[in-house]
């Protein structure tokens, strides 16, 4: 993860995303197939959406059959290709989407489908009740609750995103976090042509205001502090950084439910877990984990640890899978789990 950005200053917002998929449920002809011209198809990255009331789903790309969305309209879709069609002498744009549970795929309108964070997608757990709704949720990290993939960000879908759904805040998340972000260090970084503040003590510093304002904070950081190189130094080292940063926190917003989520499983380019490997700086992945959990639980922050509380998501042998570049950085699908997970963890 870190390795990108020591060879790059910027990080692009990628290409956008579509979906593959079947059918099993009854259709009914709207166009004439004949009539509906294909000018391209393309793959995208996976992207999560939710569909609009008076959605449309198509059962193939010429829009010839189609089926009702309203017993679709709280699933999570996921869009993989996307089509330019020429329909009476008009162009129109459509995506292959999938559920999320790979059940149903069909071909739909772009302009029948909305970002998830829309008011009108509402998956909000029937535990939450109303305890959360108005509540601003505020993320500080690295690329994992930034929602960044390892090769592009699935926008307005990362996990914190997710969990703000389920628990029905009804708000936007102010996220903070920036790839490639560390503990140790004041570094700024380019998303896209935007210059942000990337380590986390940059950050809090870049937003004393904003964190005035915010009911919850999760911090999700450490990975990167680990990495070869990254210049962080011992773990000691690092963590005196991080109790500064959540006094910081504390000192600026004493009233916050601070939430410390601690590094999810991280690979080797061979497959291996590294909870156990050492860097160069003589501590584990383990112990990484083990001395940020001490330290929010001391600090007053609940501890998130993904491993007790959800471990099935990302495990040893699916993490070809989960993770999109089956080392560290989750797929669009696996942060919406990730969200889910915590957002139960905090109902409970």
């Amino acid at each position: 993860m870190i390795n990108f950005f020591n060879r790059h200053i910027k990080l692009f917002f990628a290409a956008f995303v579509v979906a593959s998929i079947s059918f099993g449920i009854y259709s009914h002809p709207t166009a004439d197939k004949a009539s509906v011209q294909v000018e391209y198809t393309t793959q995208t990255h996976p992207h999560a959406f939710a569909l609009k009331k008076n959605a449309k789903l198509y059962t193939d790309v010429h829009l010839a059959k189609s089926v009702s969305a309203k017993k679709f309209l709280k699933t999570a879709w996921y869009r993989s290709q996307a089509a330019k069609l020429i329909c009476g002498g008009k162009s129109k744009i459509v995506y292959r989407i999938s559920s999320s549970n790979q059940k149903y795929k069909f071909w739909v309108l772009n302009s029948a489908v909305t970002d998830i964070t829309s008011k009108s997608y509402n998956v909000k757990l029937a535990s939450a009740g109303n305890k959360y709704a108005g509540e601003k949720i505020g993320v500080f990290g690295d690329s994992i609750p930034a929602g960044w993939d390892g090769y592009h960000f699935y926008l307005n879908s990362s996990y914190p995103d997710w969990t703000a759904k389920y628990l029905g805040t009804n708000t936007a998340v102010e996220n903070f976090a920036c790839p490639s972000g560390r503990i140790v260090g004041n570094r700024y970084a380019y998303l896209g042509t935007t210059l942000v503040p990337q380590d986390l003590s940059a950050a809090i510093k870049a937003h004393r205001n904003d964190i005035k304002k915010m009911n919850v904070i999760f911090v999700h950081i450490g990975t990167n502090d680990y990495t070869n190189y990254s210049g962080s130094g011992s773990l000691k080292n690092v963590m005196r950084h991080l109790r500064y940063n959540i006094k910081m926190i504390q000192k600026l917003n004493p009233s916050a439910k601070i939430y410390g989520i601690l590094p999810i499983s991280r690979f080797d380019a061979n497959g291996m877990n590294r909870d156990n490997m050492s860097d160069m700086y003589g501590y584990t992945y383990h112990d990484l984990r083990a001395a940020e959990a001490r330290l929010y639980k001391s600090m007053g922050a609940k501890v998130v640890n993904f491993q007790q509380i959800a471990p099935n998501i990302i495990t040893n042998s699916n993490k070809d899978v989960t993770l999109k570049d089956h080392e560290i950085h989750p797929t669009a699908q696996t942060a919406q789990k990730l969200g889910y997970a915590l957002a139960k963890s905090i109902v409970k």
